[in-house]
This record gives C-alpha cells, sequence and structure tokens, in this order.
C-alpha cells in the first residue's frame, strides 16, 4: 500500500514526461488490495475479539456468549514499557501510509470524486481504513493468546510483504533510471519493519511452544509497578543518586544512562514514525526538486530576453544548487530534533516526578486527554513542517552567503565586499561599544558603593543624580536610532528561530501568558500531564503495596499451617521460661528489664536480690 502511491505519484510524473515504452504497466492493483485487505484484517480481529473474555459478565445479554468478544486493545500508549520496539516496527510499517495521508494520494483509491465540502470526511474515511488496514500488526502483538497471536501476525505480516514486494520489483524495468531508484527506495523501512515483525511474531511463536510443553504460563501481565521504577523508588528513599555515569566519552557528552527511567512505548513509536516519515519526505524532495527546477527553468527562460539568457541561466543554477545543498542541514536539524525531544521528554519527567517543574497544563482534565490522544499525529505533522521551513531557511542563508559573498567576488569586486563588510562590522561594533560605555557608567558612576565589603554587587541605589539626568538625556536620542536596529533584529530573529523550532513542540513559540495558544505545545503538556499521572513511581509503589495487602487479606488461611505456627510460640516461651529460671542473670539483659525498672521501681531491687541468692547458693 506505501509503494503503489508513491509509485503511482512517480510514474504519473514520468508519463508525462517519458513515452509510452517507459511507462509502468502494473498487474497488481493496489487499490484494489487495499480494500480486499479489509477483510483479513477484521476476521483476525473478529477471531482475536472472541478470544478475548471480558472482565464482567454481562447479565442483560440476550445472546449466550459468557465472557466472549471482549474489546482488544491494540497497544497501550500511557504506562507501557515492555515489547517497546515491536510496537515501533509495527508503526514503522504504516509509516509510509501516514506520510501519503498528508498529499491526499491515499484517498485517491476511492473511487468516486467528492466535492470540496466533503474533503475532510473523505480524509477520516482515508485513515480509518489505514488503522483498520494494520490494526491486526498492534492485536497480534499485544494479545495474550500468544499462539494464535503470533501465527496469525506472521501470515498477515508475510502477506503485506510479499504483495509490497511485487509491486515495487514490477516497476523497476522501466527507462527512467531516476524514477527506478526512488521506487526502489522509498519500502525499504516498511519492508524492513515487515521482516522484523515476522521475526517477532516466529521468536512469540517459538517461545510459546515452548513453554505450553512445560505447561507454563506463555505471558504474564504486565506488572502494575516496573522494575525500573521500583529502582527509582528504592533510591528516593536512601537518598542516593545513581544515573549509571560511568565517565566514558558518550556518557558525558551524548547520552546518560539512566537504569531509573525508560521511555514508553508512545515514545519508542513517535520516533520511529518520525523518522521514516521524514526518510520518505526527503526522498520525494529529491525527486520532485530537480522536475519543478526544470519548469521554473523553461518558464523563466521564455520571458526573459535573449541578451540576459547566460546570466539568468547562472542565477538559476546557483537556485538549484543552493537547494540541493541546503537539503543536508535541514536534515541532520530534523534528525536531532527527534532526538532532542526524546531528551526533552526525560528531563520534565524527572522534574515532574521531582515536583520541581512549573508547567501550566491546559484547562480540564478532559483537555489534558485529549492532548495526549494526539501527540503522535501532531509530533509527525510539526516535524515535516519544521523540516520544509528549515529547508527555505537554509536555502535563504545560503542564497545570502552566494549573492553577498561568492557572486562578487567572483566577479572581481572583492574589495567592495570587504568594505561592506567593515562598515557592517564597524557600526555593530559601535552600538556595542555605545552599550559596554553605559553599563561601565552605570557601574561606577552612578551606583552607590557597597554596604557591606561582602556583598557581591553594589545596591541599586543611585549616585551622582545630576550626572545621572545629563547623561540619559543626551543619550536618549541615540537611543531612538540605536532601538531601531535592535528592533530589525528582534523581528529577524523572531522569523528565524520560528523557523527553527517549529517542530520542537516540547517549547512554546508565544511569549509567557500566551503558551494556550500554541497548540503543539499544549498538546506537548498535555500529554507529559497523562504520563506523570499514570506513571508516577511514588503513586504505583503506594497502590502496589495496597494491592498486595488486598490480596494477602482475601488469601483463605490454612488451619494446619495456624495451629503449627502457635505450636511454634508456645514451644519457643517454653524454652525462654527454662533458661530465664535457670539464668536469672539474663532478665536484666533482656528488653523488657527497662520497661519493668521504669514501671516498678522495686522490680529492680528484687532482681538484684535474686541475683545474689543465686550466685551465693550456687557458691
Amino acid at each position: 500500500m506505501e509503494t503503489s502511491s508513491t509509485s503511482r505519484t512517480f510514474t504519473m510524473a514520468n508519463e508525462t514526461r517519458a513515452p509510452s515504452a517507459d511507462r509502468c504497466l502494473k498487474s497488481i492493483h493496489m487499490d484494489l488490495f487495499v480494500h480486499c485487505s479489509l477483510v483479513p484484517a477484521v476476521l483476525i480481529t473478529f477471531l482475536l475479539s472472541y478470544l478475548q473474555q471480558r472482565a464482567k459478565h454481562q447479565t442483560a445479554d440476550t445472546l449466550p456468549l459468557g465472557k466472549r468478544f471482549g474489546i482488544v486493545v491494540p497497544v497501550n500508549f500511557i504506562s507501557s514499557f515492555s515489547n517497546r520496539w515491536s510496537y515501533g516496527a509495527a508503526c514503522g510499517a504504516t509509516a509510509t501510509t501516514v506520510f501519503l495521508l498528508f498529499f491526499n494520494e491515499y484517498s485517491n483509491y476511492f473511487s468516486f470524486t467528492a466535492p470540496p465540502w466533503a474533503k475532510a470526511l473523505v480524509y477520516l474515511l482515508s485513515a480509518l481504513e489505514v488503522g483498520m488496514d494494520y490494526y491486526p500488526f498492534f492485536a497480534c502483538l499485544s494479545t495474550d493468546h500468544r499462539l494464535v497471536g503470533s501465527a496469525l501476525g506472521f501470515c498477515y505480516a508475510l502477506f503485506w510483504f510479499c504483495v509490497q514486494l511485487a509491486d515495487v520489483c514490477e516497476c523497476q524495468k522501466i527507462a527512467n533510471a531516476t524514477a527506478s531508484i526512488y521506487l526502489l527506495l522509498i519500502p525499504v523501512p516498511s519492508l524492513v519493519c515487515c521482516l522484523f515483525l515476522m521475526g517477532r511474531f516466529v521468536h512469540i511463536f517459538v517461545g510459546g511452544v515452548i513453554a505450553h510443553r512445560r505447561s507454563e504460563k506463555t505471558q504474564e501481565e504486565e506488572p502494575l509497578l516496573p522494575e525500573h521504577q521500583a529502582n527509582y523508588v528504592k533510591l528516593l528513599l536512601t537518598g542516593a543518586c545513581d544515573t549509571g555515569t560511568d565517565g566514558s566519552f558518550v556518557s558525558r557528552k551524548i547520552y546518560t544512562w539512566d537504569p531509573c527511567f525508560k521511555f514508553p512505548t508512545r515514545m519508542i513509536v513517535t520516533a520511529v514514525l518520525c523518522l521514516i516519515c521524514l526518510y520518505n519526505f526527503v526522498l520525494v524532495d529529491f525527486y520532485l526538486s530537480p522536475k519543478a527546477v526544470v519548469d521554473v527553468d523553461k518558464w523563466t527562460l521564455a520571458m526573459v530576453n535573449i541578451s540576459y539568457a547566460n546570466r539568468t541561466k547562472r542565477i538559476l543554477h546557483m537556485l538549484k544548487e543552493s537547494w540541493f545543498y541546503s537539503t543536508f542541514p535541514s536534515v541532520f536539524t530534523s534528525v536531532i530534533y527527534v532526538f532532542h525531544v526524546m531528551a526533552s521528554y526525560r528531563n520534565q519527567m524527572r522534574r515532574m516526578y521531582r515536583g520541581t517543574s512549573a508547567v501550566s497544563p491546559p484547562s480540564g482534565p478532559a483537555a489534558i486527554l485529549a492532548a495526549s490522544i494526539r501527540y503522535t499525529g501532531s509530533q509527525v505533522a510539526y516535524l515535516l513542517w519544521g523540516y520544509f521551513l528549515l529547508h527555505i531557511l537554509f536555502f535563504v542563508i545560503s542564497l545570502m552567503i552566494t549573492f553577498w559573498f561568492i557572486v562578487p567576488i567572483q566577479e572581481g569586486n572583492g574589495l567592495l565586499v570587504l568594505q561592506g563588510l567593515g562598515y557592517t562590522v564597524l557600526g555593530i561594533s559601535l552600538m556595542a561599544t555605545v552599550v559596554v560605555a553605559q553599563i561601565l557608567a552605570a557601574q561606577f558612576l552612578f551606583l552607590q558603593d557597597k554596604i557591606s565589603p561582602t556583598d557581591r554587587s553594589k545596591p541599586l541605589a543611585i549616585n551622582n543624580r545630576r550626572a545621572f539626568q545629563n547623561f540619559s538625556y543626551f543619550f536618549m536620542f541615540y537611543s531612538v536610532i540605536m532601538g531601531f536596529g535592535a528592533c530589525l533584529v528582534r523581528v529577524i530573529l523572531n522569523v528565524f528561530l520560528g523557523s527553527w523550532l517549529l517542530a520542537r513542540i516540547d517549547r512554546p513559540l508565544f511569549p509567557r501568558g500566551y503558551e494556550g495558544v500554541d497548540m503543539g505545545y499544549s498538546t506537548w503538556i498535555g500529554m507529559l500531564q497523562v504520563d506523570l499521572f499514570h506513571t508516577h513511581p511514588v503513586v504505583l509503589s503506594f497502590c502496589h503495596f495496597l494491592i498486595q495487602d488486598s490480596v494477602a487479606q482475601k488469601k483463605p488461611t490454612n488451619p494446619d499451617g495456624l495451629q503449627e505456627c502457635r505450636r511454634k510460640q508456645w514451644r519457643t516461651k517454653w524454652h525462654l521460661a527454662y533458661t530465664l529460671v535457670n539464668n536469672p542473670a539474663l532478665i536484666l539483659s533482656r528488653k523488657q528489664s527497662c520497661g519493668l525498672a521504669a514501671s516498678f521501681p522495686q522490680s529492680q531491687e528484687a532482681l538484684e536480690r535474686l541475683l545474689i541468692a543465686t550466685v551465693r547458693s550456687r557458691k
């Protein structure tokens, strides 16, 4: 399914520029396959739902279903820390399809033309069909019936892998080599994820067969208190701070391993989905950009005078090269953003566990939970838009460097470039000198001395008031000119940082007090709040102990075991009494002797007389 829509994009572009012999005539109709795959997906989901027992038997059921047909949970995004990479691979198999939803390619599988007002419904229908097509991948991983789930999951993954591979290989013999390469590269992540899932299902099936032969449980319910969170509570009680730092370069500069923290399934799935969608976006960019440049060249040269054709071609060549080379820093920055968001999640969750984070969540529990629901999809969308704006930003920077420095130097105007650069540096240096002079004058002329020699700074009390008023008056006019330049710099920095940090939804783009306007940041904060309330180690430890105590109280008592315990107590008390009668001096060494002496002052004297009488009788 992933390759079909993208391949149609490439082959349609080829059909307009290549002869009919280069067209890709495909025998596999992926649109029909997408619709037909709903049948096995629904059957697998129906079977797993039949095997899943409901927690409570509904007495109002008219059909004799017992506890069958429970709700199948595809993936636990909130408090799951196990099987994370398998769920990541399942989402990786859907990544290209999710990416194609942005370009209205997947919705073209429906053989009807929707009016403009119904486009949103078409997108919703497309998203629901994508979810149903890939639902068996997740359901087979999460089901408690490991043998049935792994067998069905392997067959379904193999089914998708074979059809996608055949669809890709069928269009590799076209004459356009560039299109052939991109058709081969686009489905690689999806095919790799399908292979990983098939291996995982085989591993689950083999483990389930071995456990069944040994009469063991094949799957235990995920514990309420995972091991890493139990370690966090232990370190919290002992007051230690062990982050597992071994002093290596990786742990000090890149990533510090924390044995008390694990990324939940949601964050692993989000990172995998973001990276694969970014990979597909870059491939489409590499493929479509040269074709767009060719069209722009034809349109521009047709409108420009012939005498300026050579210069126009040179400028267009610079534009093409600048756009191409600006792709690499954009991709690198976007990949760094994915990992930086992961690190930001860990840091903020640590602070929220300690109660030192001052984030303002969206208003109301419903808004917080809704923000948590849309986090993964929002993060993917923000990352792709962020990459696009970063590409434009680096493209503009490269054009500025090219036309302000490289082109004049190539034309022999290097002295003019140096002259303009010198004027710019001189103006900036003058502004910086004025600012530094104002700070020095305030420090040494217009502030009073320290109250105490041990103070770190002078008090905010004005000295030489008349000189200060004159100084402020004369610099007021220059501040207007300097403020004009500073305001221009502020606008440029806002545009630059806004484009630079668009993909970073872990920090707001609006000033303090207006964070709620930023929907991306509100989504991030809502997701953190939901994870905090459902994965806080201290709260989970408390609930874990309550459940253990409740289970222990509900266990039936064993009369034989209770009688044996009482017999041991009686035997111990008899041996104690026998020992104290024969060794009365030990009475003074017992813990109870202090309490008896405090309660009955005469008991201490009686014990001493008893001790003296015992010693004399033995002599």
